[in-house]
Parts: structure tokens; C-alpha cells; sequence
């Protein structure tokens, strides 16, 4: 009696009550499993859970079971694990004298010399002991374990301990081992033993006992213990309850975890305890492997004398409990009190202004008296009521229109009431469709949701405006968040943000379940929690902000499903209010079987952290690697499996692949097969990019591995480049050999062709040069011929005319004579002097050529010409002033140069008295500018600009000789010929001033 009051106290003292009926997930052969007994379980340091069965071993990770057997041992059976998890050696019993080592993931045959499973030691052997579990069960059979600083021999009547390092060995006369099992377990690198007369737990360390602990659990013969020192976790099984012994505060305590129904305790040989994940491992010797999924959430269902557990509206009452349309009050540990409401519709209830409980009936609302504890009620009769809110001065409610209903002139109302009376409203403002929900904005407009649209109305105007336009919108709920967001949910449309008067619809998730959103609860932390038609969705208000700046943004929700502790992934709406959230912070949402309460504050969300490839397989043959894979070009199908261990809700896991190469290449999703399939992938190295979702914000974590194709010899760049050279010396020696026979035909030809073309080319080109130099003389001769017969005719005329007269005349006298006589002298003269100029320019025209290779000095030129005027020039008292550069050497036709530089100093010493004659040189690149300038009577402008214009134009410009001579005439004809120009110019004071600009250029 004393034990079992004993055993109720730390039962009540230690538990940790899960009320709602867990999740479990039941596997054996028929879906994974290799064989139904599961001897040991196992997370490695890389997060995949390892089972021992007795047709090989299992990898799970949380999504399938990767079987490895077909080892090169003599049995595929294999038991119990050991080794250090963290150093990533992990052992697990195979045939005497080898074990298998997990080791990266991947397990292999591997001999143990270090820590082998039999040792012999005082001449007995001994067992390894690291689990419950052993190898057999046989009379003399002796166990030994191993700590960090020794190890212990387990015999019958003693338990001896030799210290690694000191090698002393310790004797402790207990009974380790009783009816062929051991008493003792291990925790924390302690040693506990079952001291089962005195029901006593004693503690040994470095082989003394330091202390005891009365744990009733661990000495009642109905307890099973299942424990692991790889593992370090000790459970206790008694009339299916599991409890966990945990060693804190040098205190051994037991604690409840949870009670399973119609179990029985001797098939489990197995455990584990995920404690991130929540999640219990429980391995049977014939059921196979139960994952039991311990939650926060808690699903509450009605008690069995009522009817289903479907729940609509609810409100909060008291700190942690709500209350149902049907009176009754429940909090997370169910049904606490019932009100026992009759005939209320079950998608409206609300508190008044006075606390009192507002529900519906058919078309009446009822009011339950918050003064006789919600036992009486009063009716308001033919009130439809769809939702209502009150402030300090007055109630706002929308109603459905009854007035007509069969064919309603109006379907919805929002009244605005004095009191509660919903019976005298003094403002009524009708719109079209049933309302459905109703905000607050402002002081002047209300947000009305309908079964068709989303309405804003004004209060002050009445003024109705449709925002929804003419998109038919149900709307479901209509929520402010508490940044001021207006949010509304929309039947098979989703969520929408209101904002500046316009709808922007957010993004769906992957199985666009968002679509049939019911509300949104938001917490502290600024998730929104959306519970839907299947599941509820959390994500972060800000991710759903940026997406409405950003429609390109990525919004990522998590979805919570029965596996968290729901009895069904079916949530209710269409209720005024479709969840609650307590004073106590716990969140009340309705479901299609139960009411699921929650505080999310306290909800962990999961994402896988690690992700690895390094399996594929081609053509179904299983192929591992690490970051490159090989693959042969023969290879039709390539599986490349992504593993990532995650044992949370695999709608969560967002993993996406992109192939590289291409650049359109787009990231895939990828299914929960979690496998990325490659068909005729080409020869060459590619290489696949994977991502995945790690956190809420979106971030992700990526992996990228080469897969890498080798080509055929024929596809090699080698042996490309050996095809085209063999081509190309072809193609050479083809060509070679047909350029040297044409070579040789040519050769005989070329002979005679090369002295015939050269002979006929210096011909031609001779003759195309002095055609062109005869054509150019010629028009020039017959112009200047033209001119002379022109102007000769007049003076030769006139000699003709005086003859005559002389040879007719009779009447002579001197003064008569003379003067006839000076005529035919003038005329005479002059036309002998033209003539003269004629032939002085005909010579020049015919020898100018020779002497263009000359190189001379133009200072001796103008030294030889000013001695030639010098005479001349001092008998009109002037002086010629040559000032040209000594050192100036032209290679400009020097007859030419002479004569033009003769013609203009004639003029300037006929025409200058008393002055200065003055020859300059100024040199400007290529060309040489020759400035002479006299201080003479000055040539008339109306000959400047004449010759200006003949220079301009003296192919077209008729030549005027009789009337301005030959003079200037000859200079521009032969400044035509040197390629040179003359620009006259009229000093200010006096005088004349000439720029004879040539070109000292070898021609």
C-alpha cells in the first residue's frame, strides 16, 4: 500500500500531461521496413535516424527509409548501437570479430580491435552492455561497460571497475545480474543499479556507491526499462505510460510523457526521444517502428453523449477558456461547464456593452443575461443579426433585410441603434447582397463585407462605394492588424490588403489551401496565424507587406496539419467570429472536429538546417559521390537524390533545383520524393544548383555539384582538332600540288607576258601622262590664241588704216606726217612687245619641266632679279630691300619663278617714284609665301578684283589683254602651272602688296 501511494505522488509530482490523443505513425514491412523488429534506434550527428533490424539496417529522415543490407557478412541481423555519435563513429553489432561502422552517413563492414563486442578478461568472457538490448540470454553469461575514464565487468555476484589510466581494479559485491538480465544502466557517464530488495536506485562512480534515490517507476516489477548509453536516455514503460528518467541536480527524476492505448509493454525493445522535433521513437519486436508526434496544440472535443465535435463561433471566457453557441464552456483540458443554449445558430455569437452573450435563432436574436449566470434570456424577434460592434454612445450592427424574402429589394442593412434594442434604429443604409462582416475605418465610413462584395460606406452621406468592383467577392472576415493594415479573407479567393481604397491580393502557397482562408489571428511577434479548409498557415505580416510593394517577392507560409496534434486538418469560417485569442495568450480556433487551442507564442516552426547529395541512381543502380558526379553518356535515367533530414511536416520543405547551362535554365521545385530526375544529358560537365527554404524570412541555404559526362574518343576536342588538321594537310597538298603544274604552265607564259606587259605598261602610262599634259596645253594655247588673234587684230589694223591713208593722202604736211608716223611707231611697239611676251611664254610653257628637280636658293633669285631692276630703280629714287631667308632652299621650277618674279618687280619699279620696293619670305609647312610690296601709285581695285576673280575661274573667265596687257595674264598662267596662287592686295598708305603662295614640294 505504502509503494503504490508512493507511486501516485511522483505520478503526480513528475507528469507532464499531454491530454489530446497523440499522432502516430505506424511503419513495418508493408511501408519501408525491411523486417518488423526494430533492436535499436539511433540519431547521427548529421540528423538521420538509424535502426537496427534483423534483415539489415534502416536510414529515415523523416520523409523515406533508405535500406542497407546485402553486406559481406554471414547474417544481416544486427542489434544494438555503440560508439560516440559526436565523433561520427557509430557501431552496430554484425557477425564475431566485425561490426558495421556509420561513419558519413554511409555504413560499412569494418574489424573493431578497440572496444570489440566480447572481450576476455579473469579468464571469463564478457559481453558488451550499452542497452537493454543483447545479444542472448543464456545461464554464466557475464557483461561489461564502457565509461570515459574505465570500465565495468558485470558478473553475478560482484561488479568489478578498472580505471583506464591507473589500471586499478574495483570490487563491489552487489548483484549486477539478476535472472540473466543486468540491474544496471548508465546516464551522464554515471552508473545506476537497480537494488531491487531494498527498491533502491543506487549510484556508483569509479566503482563505489555515492548515492541513492527512491524511484518507485524504476523498482516496480511492472516497469520495463528501455535505455541507451550511446543515446544517454533512459525510458521507463509501466501499463503503457512512458516515462523519461532524467539525472539534474544530482536528483535521478522520472517524468510522464505520454499513455498509449492498447499496447502491450513487453513488444517494445526499442526507444528514442527527439527532442527538437518532440517526436518519440518506440521500436517493437514484431509491430515494427511507432513515431509519436507530442505537440503544443490541443485538440478538445465535445464529450461523447453530444453530438460531433463541429465548431463554428466561440467567444473567450474567463482567462483560458472559451464558450460555444451551445453554452458549454471548454478550455484545453476539455468541458469544464455547460450553459446548456438552446436553438442557437452556431455562426453567430457575441458580448453586448453589459457582458451579456448575443446568439441567433432562426430569425430572432437571443440574449443571454450575463446577470442570472447566462441562464435566462430575452428574444428580439425578426432580427436577422449578421454582426455587430458598440462604442461609448452607440451600436453599429449589419443585418440581413427580411422585408421581403422572396425577392428582397435589399439583402443587407447597416443600422445604427441608440441601445440594444436592434428595434428603432435612427439610421438605416441599405446595399445589395447578404452581409457577411463589417470595420470600423474612421469616425465617418464603415468597411461592410458581403457574399458578393466589399462595400465602403459613409456614414455621414450614405453614400455606399464598391471596392471589390465588379469581381464577385465573398467576403469572409475583415481584420485589422495592429500597424493599422486593413486585411480581408475572401471565400476561394484568399487574402487581400486593403490599401488607398484598392484590393491587392496575396500570394497562395503551394497547394493554394490560402485560398479558402477563414481568419487571421496575429501575435505578439507579428505572425499571422490563417486557419484554412486544410491546415493553418503562419506567416510574417511583413513578408506579406513586401510582396504588396514587390509582386516578385517570395512568400513562403508554414503549414501546420494533424501530425502537431489536430483531429482533423479542417478548420471552420463563416461565423462572426472564427477564432479567439484568451487573456492567458492561448489562441481558440473552430475545426471540423474540435476546438484546437495553442499559445503561439510557444509554437516552435521546423526547417530543415542540412541538406545533402551524394546518392543517385542510374539506371536503377545506386551510385554515390562527392561534389562531382561521373556519369557515363550511356546513362538514360538519372535520379539525383536530395537528402535532407527534417521530421516536422514535409509541406514545409521548399527545396528547388536548377540545371546550369542554359540560360533559360528556371528552379524546379522539387517533389517530396525529394529526387531530381535527368534524362539524355549530354556529354560535358554541368553542374546542379540546389536551394532550400531555412527560416521564415525566406533566407536559403544552396548546394551545387558537378555532374560531369565524359565524351566518346570521336567527340573529343583532340580528336575534332586530329580530323581537321588530316583535312587541312589534304586540302594543302591538294592545292600544293595543283598550284606547282600551274606553276610550271605559267612560268612559260610569264616569261613573255611579263616583258610585253611591263613594255605596254610604261607605254601607256607615258601616254596617258602626255595626253594629259597635251590636252591641258592645248586648251590653254587655244585660249591664249584665242585671246591674241582677238586683241592682235586691232593694232595690226590700225597700221593697215595709217598706211592707207598715208599711201591715199595727198595733203602732207610735218605735223601730219609726224603724227601718223608716231601712230604706226606706237602701234608697232606694242605689238612687237606682245609678241616678244608671246615667245618668252612659249619657251617658258615648252622647257618649264626640265627644271622642276633643281634645288636653288630663292635669295640668290631675288639678288639676281634686283640687280637686273637695280638701275631702273635708282633712277625713280627707290629702293629694292630684299629680306629673304638665306637659308631657304626651293625646289620650284625656276624659269617659272623667275618670270613671275620679274613680271611683278617690272611693275612694282615702273610704278613706284620715290619709295621702297620690299621681297619677304615666310615659310608655313609645306608651302612658302613670297610677300613683295612697293609703295607705288597702287593698282586700281577694279584690276584687283579682275584678276582675283580670272585666278578663281581662268578656265572660264574671258582674258582681257588688250585692256590690262600680258603681264599679270602671264603670272596667273603660270601660277596655274607651279600649283601656286597670288593674292594681291592694296596697302593703306601706298602701294601695292602681292603674296605669292607656293607649294616646295618635289613633284
Amino acid at each position: 500500500m505504502k509503494n503504490n501511494l508512493l507511486l501516485v505522488f511522483f505520478l503526480i509530482l513528475f507528469s507532464s500531461v499531454y491530454s489530446q490523443k497523440p499522432y502516430i505513425q505506424y511503419y513495418n514491412t508493408d511501408n519501408g521496413l525491411p523486417q518488423n523488429s526494430v533492436k535499436d534506434i539511433i540519431k547521427d550527428k548529421y540528423g538521420f535516424i538509424w535502426l537496427t533490424t534483423e534483415n539489415g539496417i534502416v536510414r529515415y529522415d523523416g520523409n523515406s527509409f533508405l535500406v542497407y543490407k546485402n553486406f559481406p557478412l554471414n547474417s544481416q541481423r544486427f542489434t544494438y548501437f555503440y560508439g560516440n555519435t559526436e565523433r561520427d563513429s557509430i557501431f552496430t553489432t554484425g557477425e564475431f570479430g566485425k561490426s558495421l561502422l556509420l561513419h558519413n552517413k554511409f555504413p560499412k563492414v569494418a574489424t573493431i580491435n578497440k572496444f570489440p563486442n566480447f572481450i576476455l578478461k579473469h579468464h571469463t568472457n564478457y559481453l558488451l552492455y550499452c542497452s537493454n538490448y543483447s545479444y542472448a540470454s543464456s545461464p554464466g553469461m557475464n557483461f561489461y561497460m564502457n565509461f570515459k575514464d574505465g570500465r565495468y565487468y558485470l558478473q553475478e555476484n560482484c561488479l568489478i571497475y578498472e580505471d583506464f589510466h591507473s589500471k586499478i581494479e574495483k570490487k563491489l559485491s552487489i548483484h549486477p545480474i539478476y535472472k540473466n538480465a543486468p540491474r544496471v544502466f548508465a546516464l551522464d557517464q554515471l552508473l545506476f543499479y537497480i537494488d531491487i530488495p531494498s527498491k533502491k536506485i543506487r549510484k556508483i562512480e569509479k566503482g563505489g556507491i555515492i548515492d541513492s534515490y527512491d524511484v518507485p517507476l524504476l523498482t516496480d516489477i511492472n516497469s520495463k526499462i528501455l535505455w541507451s548509453q550511446i543515446n544517454n536516455q533512459i525510458f521507463i514503460i509501466n501499463k503503457g505510460t512512458i516515462y523519461s528518467c532524467n539525472y539534474h541536480d544530482k536528483q535521478l527524476k522520472t517524468s510522464k510523457i505520454i499513455t498509449l492505448d492498447n499496447v502491450k509493454d513487453e513488444n517494445f525493445i526499442s526507444i528514442y526521444y527527439d527532442k527538437k522535433y518532440k517526436k518519440l521513437y518506440l521500436g517493437s519486436s514484431i509491430d515494427g517502428l511507432q513515431i509519436i508526434s507530442l505537440s503544443d496544440f490541443v485538440s478538445v472535443k465535445r464529450p461523447p453523449s453530444k453530438p460531433e465535435s463541429v465548431f463554428y463561433a466561440t467567444l473567450p471566457y474567463g482567462s483560458s477558456s472559451v464558450i460555444s453557441i451551445f453554452g458549454e464552456v471548454y478550455d484545453r483540458n476539455g468541458l469544464i461547464e455547460n450553459k446548456d443554449f438552446k436553438n442557437t445558430s452556431p455562426y453567430f455569437i457575441d458580448y453586448d456593452v453589459a457582458g451579456n452573450i448575443v446568439t441567433m435563432s432562426t430569425n430572432d436574436v437571443i440574449i443571454y443575461q450575463k446577470s442570472s449566470s447566462f441562464k435566462e434570456a430575452k428574444r428580439i424577434k425578426k432580427v436577422f443579426l449578421k454582426d455587430f460592434f458598440f462604442d461609448d454612445k452607440k451600436y453599429y450592427a449589419i443585418l440581413k433585410d427580411l422585408r421581403n424574402n422572396q425577392t428582397p429589394e435589399f439583402d443587407g442593412v447597416l443600422a445604427v441603434y441608440e441601445d440594444q434594442s436592434f428595434t428603432h434604429p435612427e439610421k438605416k443604409i441599405f446595399f445589395r447582397n447578404e452581409p457577411t462582416k463589417f470595420l470600423r475605418l474612421d469616425a465617418e465610413n464603415m468597411l461592410v463585407g458581403t457574399t458578393k462584395s466589399l462595400y465602403k460606406i459613409s456614414l455621414k452621406t450614405h453614400k455606399v462605394h464598391t471596392i471589390s468592383g465588379n469581381e464577385l467577392t465573398s467576403i469572409r472576415n475583415i481584420i485589422r492588424s495592429k500597424d493599422g493594415n486593413v486585411w480581408i479573407t475572401a471565400a476561394g479567393k484568399g487574402i487581400y490588403l486593403l490599401k488607398n481604397d484598392h484590393l491587392i491580393l496575396m500570394p497562395y502557397d503551394a497547394d493554394k489551401n490560402i485560398s479558402s482562408s477563414h481568419a487571421i489571428l496575429e501575435d505578439a511577434n507579428g505572425y499571422f496565424w490563417i486557419p484554412t479548409n486544410n491546415g493553418l498557415y503562419r506567416v510574417l505580416e511583413s513578408e506579406l507587406l513586401k510582396y504588396a510593394q514587390n509582386k516578385k517577392y517570395r512568400v513562403n507560409y508554414y503549414k501546420y496539419t494533424k501530425d502537431a496534434g489536430f483531429n482533423t486538418n479542417e478548420f471552420n469560417g463563416g461565423s462572426n467570429i472564427c477564432g479567439n485569442q484568451l487573456k492567458n495568450g492561448e489562441f481558440v480556433l473552430p475545426s471540423l472536429n474540435g476546438l484546437v487551442f495553442f499559445n503561439p507564442l510557444k509554437i516552435k516552426n521546423y526547417y530543415p538546417e542540412k541538406i545533402y547529395i551524394e546518392r543517385a541512381m542510374v539506371d536503377n543502380k545506386e551510385q554515390y559521390f562527392k561534389k562531382d558526379l561521373h556519369l557515363d553518356q550511356k546513362s538514360s535515367r538519372i535520379d539525383i537524390f536530395i537528402d535532407a533530414p527534417f521530421y516536422a511536416n514535409s509541406d514545409n520543405v521548399v527545396i528547388e533545383a536548377k540545371l546550369g547551362g542554359s540560360p533559360n535554365a528556371k528552379w524546379e521545385p522539387i517533389g517530396k520524393d525529394r529526387k531530381f530526375s535527368i534524362s539524355n544529358l549530354g556529354y560535358g560537365s554541368h553542374s546542379l544548383e540546389i536551394k532550400m527554404l531555412v527560416s521564415d524570412d525566406g533566407k536559403f541555404v544552396y548546394k551545387k555539384i558537378n555532374i560531369i559526362i565524359p565524351p566518346y574518343f570521336y567527340q573529343t576536342l583532340g580528336f575534332k582538332i586530329f580530323i581537321f588538321s588530316v583535312l587541312l594537310l589534304l586540302l594543302y597538298l591538294l592545292v600544293k600540288w595543283r598550284i606547282s603544274f600551274l606553276k610550271k604552265k605559267n612560268l612559260e607564259l610569264e616569261g613573255i607576258i611579263a616583258s610585253r606587259t611591263q613594255t605596254l605598261s610604261d607605254t601607256v602610262e607615258k601616254l596617258v601622262t602626255t595626253k594629259e599634259k597635251l590636252h591641258k596645253e592645248v586648251e590653254q594655247q587655244k585660249k591664249l590664241i584665242g585671246t591674241i588673234t582677238h586683241d592682235i587684230t586691232t593694232p595690226v589694223k590700225f597700221i593697215a588704216l595709217t598706211a592707207k591713208e598715208v599711201l591715199d593722202g595727198s595733203n602732207f604736211n610735218k605735223q601730219r606726217i609726224e603724227k601718223i608716223l608716231t601712230s604706226i611707231y606706237k602701234s608697232s611697239d606694242q605689238l612687237y612687245n606682245f609678241t616678244l611676251t608671246l615667245k618668252e611664254y612659249a619657251d617658258i610653257y615648252t622647257h618649264y619641266r626640265l627644271d622642276e628637280t633643281e634645288q636653288y636658293s630663292l635669295y640668290q633669285l631675288i639678288e639676281e632679279k634686283k640687280t637686273l631692276f637695280n638701275e631702273i630703280a635708282e633712277k625713280n629714287n627707290t629702293v629694292i630691300s630684299n629680306q629673304i631667308d638665306q637659308s631657304l632652299m626651293i625646289q620650284i621650277s625656276k624659269n617659272i619663278l623667275s618670270a613671275i618674279v620679274h613680271n611683278l618687280m617690272d611693275n612694282s619699279v615702273k610704278y613706284t617714284q620715290n619709295g621702297t620696293i620690299t621681297l619677304k619670305s615666310k615659310t608655313r609647312g609645306e608651302h612658302i609665301v613670297l610677300f613683295i610690296t612697293d609703295t607705288g601709285i597702287g593698282m586700281e581695285q577694279k584690276k584687283i578684283d579682275y584678276y582675283t576673280r580670272l585666278q578663281d575661274n581662268i578656265d572660264n573667265e574671258k582674258l582681257l589683254l588688250q585692256k590690262y596687257g600680258m603681264g599679270l595674264h602671264l603670272v596667273l598662267q603660270l601660277l596655274q602651272m607651279i600649283g601656286g596662287k597670288i593674292i594681291f592686295k592694296k596697302n593703306e598708305l601706298q602701294g601695292t602688296s602681292f603674296q605669292l603662295i607656293l607649294t616646295n614640294k618635289k613633284r
